[in-house]
């Protein structure tokens, strides 16, 4: 393959992603502008990728290591869960890699679940880091489904259910699943404090919150 063919399917990859982060700033925007003439003040409630993955390292850590080091000290513990090491060590590493697009798959699902169709539902990748936002405005509670689903179902359930088993492996998956919701924890803490409609912003980590001025 020519050099010249290589910059040229560069570009043309470039010029579509551009137009992909254009259309949706563009609809984001529609909508604020839409809320703004309905009467709602708007607040910004995002962070950037990095300072909210930080954040939410140091929100996460002290749950995921209490899950983790306190499934330990169980009695009876179970280590292996197919009695074959390699098998255990393959399937875990696996279930690692599986349970991040999971991770965000429920994000979706539980957003398509209170809105009743996945229409606005969008992934995508910020700074390395996989995504998931929901472009329709969402009131508090609902938005909070969405946003605390994984961390429900990926952390907390197979962190429970693997204590409940003694089962050494399932409840590390929990602990890694509730340390990736780091962010997910931070975002929603902030959500909590913010009654009104939240719109999920499409590239910075958080939402727009918009109100009324008596609220």
């Amino acid at each position: 393959m020519k050099k010249s063919d290589t910059n040229f399917r560069n570009a043309a990859r470039e010029d579509r992603r551009r137009k992909v982060r254009e259309d949706r700033l563009a609809r984001f925007e529609a909508s604020c502008k839409a809320l703004n003439g309905q009467g709602y003040v708007c607040r910004d409630r995002t962070l950037p990728p990095r300072r909210a993955g930080a954040l939410g390292i140091l929100a996460a850590a002290p749950f995921a290591l209490a899950v983790f080091i306190g499934g330990l000290f169980l009695p009876g513990k179970i280590f292996l869960m197919t009695g074959n090491f390699f098998a255990d060590a393959a399937l875990f590493v696996l279930l690692l890699f599986v349970s991040i697009p999971a991770h965000e798959g429920l994000h979706a699902l539980g957003w398509a679940a209170v809105r009743g169709t996945f229409r606005g539902i969008r992934f995508g990748m910020a700074e390395g880091a996989p995504y998931c936002a929901c472009e329709e405005p969402l009131p508090r509670g609902r938005y909070l489904f969405g946003a605390l689903l994984p961390l429900l179902l990926l952390g907390l359930g197979l962190s429970i259910a693997g204590l409940c088993l003694r089962t050494v492996p399932l409840f590390a998956l929990g602990a890694f699943n509730i340390a990736c919701a780091g962010g997910d924890i931070i975002v929603s803490a902030r959500a909590v404090l913010s009654p009104g409609i939240l719109l999920d912003h499409p590239e910075r980590c958080g939402f727009y919150r918009f109100y009324k001025d008596a609220e």
